[in-house]
């Protein structure tokens, strides 16, 4: 009989969003020399426990089929106002609670609320004592059916929760907690940059240039119950509604078969998603934004049986995650190779397998559960990449990107790629009539009796664009942070003794849009927590950057549980690593023609932040400018150090252009559009003899422009396979349709 690992849940510390929101509710808790002035009577201690034992406990869950990799102790705890914490009232009536919590020597600590209910007007924080690290706030947005939410954690050995009531509130708030999780061990040695060499075989999606670019907008990393983590991907439905279900295995939920009988509902309730966390860099490898997170969900269908798990979000994920719904085959005939795996190993950035020889149905055997037989897809050698622990639930694409299994286990590894089970789709579409332990009564709503359906973009008909100067050349491992030479010291596009601050990047679109947001490729930034302080500024412009569109501070929220965290809070991520951040406008920001996405750094003389740039010689045009005396100059034109180069800042943007709902103008029948054979075929309506014709790639370059007449042909001799979004617009028309070439 063999025995194969379960790929099983590990929890990198990677931060956590609250339930039911992905977007920070803003305000502060009070100021810092009062926290200071708290009793001792503050703070409960949680026990003792013999960390070394739990460490080897751990360390054996991470090779056997105990338990997932472990990094936190959890307490059962019963913590609310009426017997821990202090309590008093501010000269306007509002009631304030707070709470300390100690755990003496953790690394960092969660918690998880068991009762969340607040009335309008409320709000929660919670922070460390000197209030360098603050998440919140936490309001009635937060609130769920359940009544629970699950939060971040807290770097160092003490937080306080901090809650705000207004005397006017409709009804008392509900505040406990349930948990207290002790983060007894690090996790730094599996993210990128670490220590751990375990992935040098596994390359990025951005590797691939545009193959993977859509399909693995699917892929999410998820974190259950605050201890453990596990990869999911998004699957489409017959009915093409949108609706955010989440595909992954049975096995990370009941912490790899040990628990019997687990409550399912309670346990999706604690799932977090992070959608688009990975490396904006090829080679190295560097940590993602951890900013788009959805957290908590319901549960749908489960059969241990096979390990499937069916998930459906809270809510669904915004335009400006750029969310993508993966078709599926469960035909079962397994299609023909090559097959591509998109996981999260150990709770790290997206990583791309590859299996070029043909898969067969075997069965797949652990000791702790009879599977069904011959219900797992054994991809018997990797010809790129490798799983590891975390990778499990991860999807097995065929050759046309459709789902057909997830990830159980095996024992592949950069060293051995070979021998991985994946639960297939077809085993687990109708094996029982009971709706909770199938796959069909949720993915062929309309009883379609489909076999195969296409994956689906909620935000087709007008998605959001990345857009870069950086990535549209695939130059995205040519950066670097440029120093001066001689007498000039410090760095071109950061604290300098030039003392210039302020660095913009340009760009230019045809007609109008708006920005949700913008990403940033930093490199490590020493500055002490809560010191950096820089501006992400919009402007406008003709030639230059001229007026100010927006101003916010750059302090990126993380997205779930782990060492750097986030929950739509003002929390600061920690910034000392090479990593991408994504900082969202709570308003979005309209622009048109020309315009400049710039930060200004407000930070003391030491401050060590920038943004990455492509180092001279890698580009033949300039999109960079430097402020210096009250203006503006290209980078090309700098009088120390002159290049053509681009700053890694890029914006989301989704196109307002033409005529649009909120005219109150009819759209017209659109065109008809057609790929064939590297060509496009355009057949315009109702009278329109002309219009401009643009093609974009998924990640928003522009491919190609031109103007088409009433029915036209336009050849694309040069354009590679893939997925890409055409763009006709006139005087009366506005319309983007996805296209596949072959």
């Amino acid at each position: 009989m063999k025995k194969a690992t379960l790929l099983y849940a590990l929890l990198a510390i990677i931060p956590f969003y609250a339930i039911n929101a992905q977007v920070s509710h803003g305000g502060s808790p009070l100021p810092f020399i009062k926290t200071k002035s708290t009793p001792v009577e503050l703070f409960k201690d949680m026990p003792s426990f013999d960390v070394e034992k739990e460490i080897k406990l751990a360390e054996q869950n991470d090779s056997d089929l105990k338990g997932g990799y472990q990094f936190a102790y959890k307490f059962i705890t019963d913590l609310n106002e009426s017997n821990s914490g202090i309590t008093s009232y501010l000269p306007d009536g509002t009631r304030i609670w707070r709470l300390g919590i100690r755990s003496k020597g953790a690394l960092s600590i969660n918690l998880l609320f068991s009762e969340f209910e607040l009335p309008e007007g409320a709000q929660v924080f919670l922070y460390n004592p000197d209030q360098t690290h603050v998440l919140g706030s936490f309001t009635y947005l937060n609130n769920s059916e359940k009544k629970i939410l699950p939060v971040s954690p807290v770097q160092g050995d003490e937080l306080i929760i901090e809650y705000h009531e207004p005397a006017s509130a409709s009804f008392p708030g509900r505040l406990k907690v349930g948990e207290v999780n002790h983060a007894y061990r690090s996790l730094k040695g599996y993210e990128p940059g670490g220590d751990r060499a375990e992935y040098f075989c596994m390359p990025s999606p951005v590797c691939f240039d545009d193959e993977y670019a859509t399909v693995e907008r699917s892929v999410v990393l998820i974190t259950i119950n605050g201890v453990t983590a596990c990869t999911g991907v998004m699957l489409n439905n017959t009915s093409n509604d949108g609706k955010p279900y989440i595909l992954t295995a049975s096995h990370c939920l009941n912490k790899n078969f040990s628990v019997k009988n687990p409550d399912y509902e309670e346990v999706a309730g604690t799932v977090v998603c992070f959608f688009n966390y990975s490396s904006p860099t090829c080679d190295p490898v560097m940590r993602g934004t951890e900013e788009m997170s959805v957290a908590s969900s319901f549960y749908r269908a489960v059969n241990e049986k096979n390990d499937m798990s069916l998930l459906e979000l809270h809510e669904a994920p915004p335009v400006y995650y750029r969310p993508y719904y993966a078709g599926w085959d469960i035909s079962g005939n397994g299609s023909n190779p090559p097959y591509t795996g998109i996981h999260h190993p150990r709770a790290s950035v997206k990583r791309v397998n590859i299996a070029n020889d043909k898969i067969t149905l075997k069965s797949f055997d652990i000791g702790q559960i009879d599977f069904y037989k011959n219900a797992h897809w054994n991809v018997s050698k990797w010809s790129t990449g490798s799983t590891a622990s975390g990778s499990s639930g991860s999807p097995l694409f065929d050759s046309k990107n459709r789902v057909i299994g997830g990830l159980s286990g095996g024992s592949s590894s950069c060293y051995t790629p070979v021998d991985d089970y994946y639960f297939s789709l077809s085993k687990a579409w109708e094996p029982v009539e009971n709706k909770n332990q199938q796959l069909k009564y949720w993915l062929d709503p309309v009883n379609s009796n489909k076999h195969t359906i296409e994956g689906f973009d909620p935000f087709e008909s007008n998605p959001c664009h990345r857009l870069s100067n950086v990535l549209e050349n695939n130059l995205q491992d040519n950066i670097e942070v440029t120093p001066f030479t001689g007498t000039t010291t410090g760095n071109m596009f950061g604290i300098n003794s030039l003392k210039t601050i302020e660095y913009a990047e340009e760009y230019k679109i045809n007609g109008n849009a708006r920005i949700y947001g913008v990403y940033l490729v930093t490199p490590p930034i020493t500055d002490n927590a809560g010191q950096t302080d820089v501006d992400v500024i919009i402007y406008d412009g003709n030639g230059e950057p001229q007026s100010s569109l927006r101003s916010v501070k750059f302090k990126p929220k993380y997205t779930e549980l782990s060492i750097i965290d986030s929950s739509f809070t003002e929390t600061e991520k920690w910034l000392n690593r090479s990593q991408e951040s994504f900082i969202h406008f709570e308003q979005p920001v309209d622009v048109s023609g020309t315009f400049y996405i710039g930060y200004k750094i407000n930070s003391p003389a030491n401050s060590t932040f920038a943004v990455y740039n492509l180092s001279k010689g890698k580009t033949s045009r300039n999109t960079a400018w430097i402020k210096s005396n009250d203006k503006w100059t290209k980078a090309s034109a700098h009088p120390v150090l002159p290049f053509n180069t681009s700053l890694y800042i890029d914006p989301v943007i989704q196109y307002t252009n033409g005529v649009s709902n909120e005219t109150g103008v009819e759209q017209p029948i659109k065109p008809i559009i057609s790929a064939v054979r590297k060509s496009i075929h355009i057949l315009l309506l109702e009278g329109i003899e002309n219009a401009d014709l643009l093609v974009y790639s998924v990640n928003g370059r522009l491919i190609h422009q031109t103007v088409v007449t009433s029915e036209d042909k336009i050849y694309l001799p040069d354009i590679k396979t893939g997925i890409y979004i055409v763009n006709v617009k006139s005087d009366k028309l506005n319309y983007s349709e996805k296209i596949f070439f072959h």
